[in-house]
């Protein structure tokens, strides 16, 4: 856990130093940050930091970061939140992007 809160430390000094190149990193630990978090309104905190983290790093050119966010929310979709639905929804957009991203390998297995 020390590991991580450096990780998320120096990613956000970075962000606020004016490197943009890492927000789609710290909206994706957000959201990992959210899931785990038991609060009152875990649950739509998490969606919302989830779909963040989806939309910035598809905007910013980063598919393969979005497919992995897509591939974690639809984990915690399935595993937290019961969401059978969703949560194929989001594998299959995950999947999609690791096809436009030629991550054969990932979609195959």
């Amino acid at each position: 856990m020390a590991q991580v809160k450096r990780i998320d430390k120096e990613l956000t000094n970075s962000f606020k130093n004016k490197n943009a190149n890492v927000l789609h990193y710290v909206s994706l630990l957000n959201a990992e940050r959210a899931a785990l978090t038991r609060t009152k309104n875990q649950e739509d905190d998490a969606r919302k930091l989830y779909n963040d983290a989806i939309s910035i790093s598809a905007r910013g050119g980063y598919v393969h970061d979005a497919a992995l966010a897509q591939e974690r929310f639809a984990g915690y979709l399935f595993n937290s939140v019961g969401d059978l639905q969703e949560a194929k929804y989001h594998l299959e957009g995950a999947m999609q992007r690791y096809t436009d991203w030629g991550a054969m390998g990932v979609v195959e297995y």
